[in-house]
């Protein structure tokens, strides 16, 4: 729920158009990986997707729902400091993504909760606006169509607010929960099902997002501990997978088509047990 770009993509976009809607953010990011090198530095804040956009490309590639992999809301009031507020503000939308995508009511009802509750404490209320929000989120929790609009409009009032009050460093450490989330769940359920090649292929896709994550942690104005350890953190991660075989292969053979390419069932592991060990630390404040 977090960094500002192409959200638009999503609302504009009517219900027939669903399908349809779901290349072009694929697309788009290729076209983003493309031209990364030409993109100017102030730019690549508008390079960060939002957690919807990100579980909405994982729901298309056909990962499906699976229960006690998200984080627990009943951590809410755990989290004292801004930084673990922030992110796991993230990690709560990323959830409320996966879990709406897949249409578990009461799931999704326990994520909006629990990320009004850190919306309030941060000083955020006002971008659920009312009740009415509420009951229009109700109304429409079975409806996969609507939940997008609903989501990306929610979306799009967060990264206004944090525009407007000039607060992108939170708006960047909200997303690195959010895609730490994104990543971790998604990749633990391909796993659950045994489809290592399209953990492969996704988390090929994801790695100019990193790039450009770990850019944007560095510009944080005086970053806490837990923001330079993520840092550290991530920058190991990005090191290690562009050391795999398969992130050789495809160096090798620019036109390699990803389909053809996977993981190790060792280097998943690694991969999985890296994403573990730094989604624990913001899990657990």
């Amino acid at each position: 729920m977090l960094i500002a770009i192409v959200v638009t993509l999503l609302v504009s976009c009517n219900l027939e158009e669903h399908d349809e809607m779901s290349g072009e953010i694929i697309e788009s990011e290729a076209v983003e990986k493309k031209n990364e090198v030409d993109q100017p530095e102030e730019s690549v804040y508008y390079m960060l997707p939002s957690a919807l956009q990100i579980a909405h490309i994982y729901r298309k590639s056909g990962l499906k729902y699976f229960p006690n992999l998200t984080s627990e809301t009943r951590n809410v009031d755990k989290y004292v400091t801004e930084t673990s507020k922030l992110q796991n503000l993230g990690v709560y939308s990323a959830d409320l993504c996966y879990v709406s995508l897949n249409k578990q009511s009461q799931e999704q009802l326990h994520y909006l909760k629990a990320m009004m509750d850190m919306s309030t404490d941060l000083g955020f209320s006002s971008i659920f606006s009312s009740g009415a929000f509420v009951a229009r989120f109700e109304q429409n929790m079975e409806n996969e169509d609507s939940m997008i609009v609903i989501l990306s409009q929610l979306q799009e009032r967060l990264d206004y607010y944090l525009q407007d009050a000039e607060m992108e460093d939170k708006s960047t450490i909200i997303f690195s929960g959010a895609w730490i989330e994104s990543i971790y769940v998604s990749l633990s359920g391909f796993r659950m099902e045994g489809e290592g090649t399209g953990a492969s292929i996704r988390i090929h896709e994801q790695l100019n997002i990193l790039a450009s994550l770990i850019g944007m942690l560095e510009k944080v104005y005086e970053p806490d501990a837990s923001i330079i350890t993520l840092m550290e953190d991530l920058k190991g991660m990005k090191l290690m997978v562009e050391n795999f075989g398969f992130m050789k292969d495809v160096d090798r053979d620019k036109h390699v088509q990803l389909k053809n390419v996977s993981m190790t069932d060792e280097e998943l592991d690694q991969l999985q047990d890296k994403l573990r060990k730094i989604r624990t630390k913001i899990i657990n404040g």
